[in-house]
């Protein structure tokens, strides 16, 4: 299973459009499952959890063989370095 987190971003999106395509087990990672739905739609499983949380992260992560760990940018962020190293941490 692979794991892909800011799954309806840019980069994670093409990331798990292309491991969908080759028919991998993937879990998708995002803030709303709303948003992963055109995901799940084609057989992926969603996780919803925000990607500074590491409990969550720890549980999308386990049993995978592997991650595709990105920080999303936030443009609204009132300390945008302190979210990134919080994100990281988590990562």
């Amino acid at each position: 299973m692979y794991v892909v987190t800011g799954a309806t971003g840019n980069t994670g999106h093409v990331v798990a459009s292309q491991l969908l395509e080759q028919k991998k087990t993937v879990r998708v990672i995002g803030r709303s499952k709303e948003r992963l739905q055109p995901l799940i739609d084609r057989g992926a499983e969603a996780f919803v959890a925000d990607i500074s949380d590491q409990a969550a992260l720890t549980k999308a992560f386990t049993g995978a063989e592997g991650v595709y760990a990105m920080i999303p940018p936030s443009a609204t962020s009132q300390d945008y370095r302190s979210e990134q190293r919080r994100a990281a941490g988590a990562i």
